[in-house]
């Protein structure tokens, strides 16, 4: 550590004792976004510069040159300790850097993570995090960011700082002790996810499921709250409650299958179940009853965030039953994380399940449609470590990740707070704007291919809530592009976080969704001209197709997912979740069309499939040739609109990025890819393998990925 290094931090510690320690909040010991001014830091701007700056809405702290930021944390009964930060940088050369750091005394100081040259395109935020065993019994602790610089363009821009306790992992449970099961007690810490595994004395279980389960839902025994963006836990209690659940369930062999796989709505203001498959077995300790492990997950009611969890029960045929021990250690969703477990009783009524043969049926075939799966760290170890890489994801916000090529799926870990899923071909994935891709890109393509020409029909004509002035002439393939020219600000992401989106994200009823998308904006240019981000857009661009479907083929209750889409699903064997879309709250049930999918990690290896070998089944194409050309840029003619920045477009749902520069190619080399938010991206490689993670820290890097595709399956000259 340089001396100049050590004089700064000697100066911020020694101010450090005149700013609050930050009180710990369930878990949460610091969550820091910057929206407000950052009293509780102590700031030195050393030879640059340190300020608050904001950019689409949002708020940062920008350091320049070699500007430094401390603040303290409360680690009072703390043993272990969480730390990530996301930077966006500029300027950055040969050793400068931007680095996040801990001291647990001021003195010595620890690098957490840092971004560097490469990384500094000023405009895409790379989270960085690690963990910190405490040692010491100190009560306080310090958290540092810098820049590491030597010139005036040398800019580090530092956001959603959070700082988390964690139970020592040597103190999480292994197993879920007899007691838990009979009397539904629970540990004030939660279980190691090894505690849902099948131990090594298992034997194939001598009962058989086959009825409905039934719980009336209640609190959550234990609820730590982890990331609070928009204040749901302080302005509703509801979130800390289970919604009640009634399913049926049929074992096949060692398996537990839900017969709805599908989101569960009910009258829970917050949450819907949805449950997936899991695994029976006998174990001697459960005497004479069979054990279950039922995976499961809580999607976000009118929204798509998912936290999954695990729960497990014992049982026998004649109907008797433990209670119902569950916990949630995971989530994909940017702004809301937590933590829970706990027992609650449950019933078991044994019955006959309807159409049980037409289950087995299913469920095997979807099992056949599954590509061969093998783990990543059986490719080259060289090109294994840059797929799921640390420097793009950080690791915590990590949800799954995988490389499809050649028929094989490499898949990663699918890890949680508390060890590994093992579970993970069941793990729930949200699609956020994937949807923009699979739901709207796919669909109007096999619109187009069904009824060529559909694509040029006029919104106004087939959505009467856009029919004003300002949508003259606005086609459904402007929509699908957002390139409608009716928008308020053309800043990236202005109109898709401002007060009338909020509107139309919340709103239940189609009615009140389709009013805000068509009305709350207005014309500024001609359409088909600028790509403007916006999700109204594309649920625009749905309400059209059903119109038009409903008008060319005189069925008034066609729907554009069922009828278009779930067909195709159907043909590539992909899970039940598949089958579903959020939709509105009332009769109309409209698609959501640019968000609201759910789907397993074997799905995104199908579709993706699917899309590569271009949109054919069983060698017939399905889907629009052209249309579906020019999204995956297999068109050199027809790139699409400009995105954001030069080196990107968008086209018919479909994002591409110019990674010849990046990769060393000779020439341009453009990569279509999918991209949800919170941190989705699915990158199509030109020539066929498929590079995807599932993530929530806000990252959407796969350079590294794209490069270990490359040296796997060349296409860069």
């Amino acid at each position: 550590m340089t001396a100049s290094r050590i004089t700064i931090l000697a100066w911020l510690v020694a101010v450090m004792g005149l700013l609050p320690l930050a009180p710990a909040h369930s878990q949460q010991l610091l969550a820091e976004n910057f929206e407000e001014s950052p009293a509780d830091w102590a700031i030195t701007p050393g030879r640059g510069s340190a300020q608050i700056t904001t950019y689409a809405d949002n708020s940062s702290l920008q350091l320049t040159r070699n500007a430094a930021a401390v603040r303290s944390v409360d680690l009072s009964g703390v043993s272990r300790i969480d730390i990530a930060a996301s930077f966006a940088a500029s300027g950055l050369e040969d050793d400068d850097h931007c680095l996040v750091e801990f001291s647990p005394d001021g003195q010595s100081w620890y690098e957490i993570g840092r971004v560097g040259d490469g990384q500094d395109d000023g405009f895409s935020l790379h989270p960085v995090s690690g963990s910190v065993d405490i040692q010491t019994t100190t009560d306080r602790g310090y958290i540092g960011v810098r820049v590491a610089g030597n010139a005036d363009n040398d800019i580090c821009w530092v956001d959603n700082i959070r700082v988390l306790a964690r139970p020592s992992p040597g103190r999480l449970s292994k197993a879920i002790a007899e007691e838990s099961f009979d009397l539904g007690s629970t540990p004030d810490q939660p279980f190691s996810t090894a505690a849902f595994d099948r131990p090594g004395n298992a034997m194939p279980p001598k009962n058989h499921f086959a009825g409905r389960l039934q719980s009336t839902g209640g609190a959550m025994a234990h609820f730590l709250l982890l990331k609070d963006d928009f204040d749901f836990a302080a302005t509703s209690q509801s979130i800390r409650i289970l919604p009640p659940f009634e399913i049926d369930l049929l074992q096949i062999g060692d398996e537990l299958v839900p017969l709805v796989r599908t989101p569960i709505a009910g009258n829970h203001p917050d949450w819907e179940w949805i449950f997936t498959p899991g695994k029976v077995w006998d174990d001697p300790a459960d005497k004479g009853m069979s054990r279950a492990v039922l995976p499961f997950a809580l999607m976000e009611r009118n929204a798509n965030c998912i936290h999954n969890g695990l729960a497990s029960f014992r049982f026998d045929s004649s109907g008797r039953i433990s209670h119902f021990i569950y916990q949630i250690g995971s989530e994909t969703c940017a702004y809301t994380q937590f933590d829970a477990w706990g027992a609650a009783p449950i019933i078991y009524v044994p019955q006959a399940t309807a159409g049980s043969e037409d289950v087995v049926k299913a469920y095997q075939a979807e099992k056949e449609a599954r590509l061969e799966t093998r783990s990543i760290d059986s490719l080259p170890s060289d090109v294994a470590g840059m797929l799921g890489s640390e420097e793009e994801v950080a690791p915590d916000a990590m949800t799954a990740f995988g490389y499809i090529a050649d028929n094989i799926h490499y898949a990663g870990g699918c890890e949680t707070r508390y060890g590994s899923y093992l579970y993970c071909d069941s793990l729930v994935l949200p699609s956020y704007s994937w949807a923009k891709s699979l739901a709207a890109g796919i669909g109007a393509m096999r619109l187009e291919q069904l009824h060529p020409g559909a694509m040029q029909s006029l919104i106004s004509e087939y959505v009467p809530a856009c029919s004003a002035p300002r949508w003259r002439g606005v086609t459904f393939a402007d929509a699908l592009n957002m390139a409608t020219g009716v928008y308020n600000s053309d800043g990236h992401e202005v109109d898709e976080q401002s007060a009338e989106m909020r509107s139309f994200f919340l709103a239940d009823s189609h009615e009140e969704k389709i009013k805000t998308a068509c009305t709350a904006f207005d014309r500024r240019q001609e359409p088909g001209q600028e790509f403007v981000y916006r999700t109204g857009d594309t649920y625009i661009l749905g309400t059209a197709i059903n119109a038009f479907l409903r008008k060319t083929t005189g069925d008034p209750d066609a729907d554009y997912y069922d009828d278009l889409l779930t067909p195709i699903w159907r043909e590539l064997g992909m899970s039940p979740l598949m089958m579903s879309i959020r939709r509105s709250y009332d009769s109309e049930r409209q698609p959501f069309s640019g968000w609201g999918m759910t789907l397993v990690r074997n799905d995104i290896a199908l579709v993706t499939s699917f899309l590569q070998r271009g949109g054919t089944i069983n060698g017939k194409p399905v889907l629009d040739t052209n249309m579906l050309n020019a999204a995956l840029q297999r068109d050199p003619q027809n790139r699409g609109l400009r995105a954001v920045i030069d080196g990107q477009r968008y086209q018919y749902g479909f994002w591409a990025w110019n990674a010849g520069t990046a990769l060393g190619c000779k020439g341009d080399v453009w990569i279509p890819a999918l991209s949800g938010y919170g941190g989705l991206s699915a990158a199509l490689m030109p020539n066929g393998p498929v590079y995807y993670y599932v993530s929530d820290g806000g990252a959407f890097a796969w350079r590294k990925g794209a490069q270990a595709s490359n040296r796997l399956h060349p296409f860069c000259e």
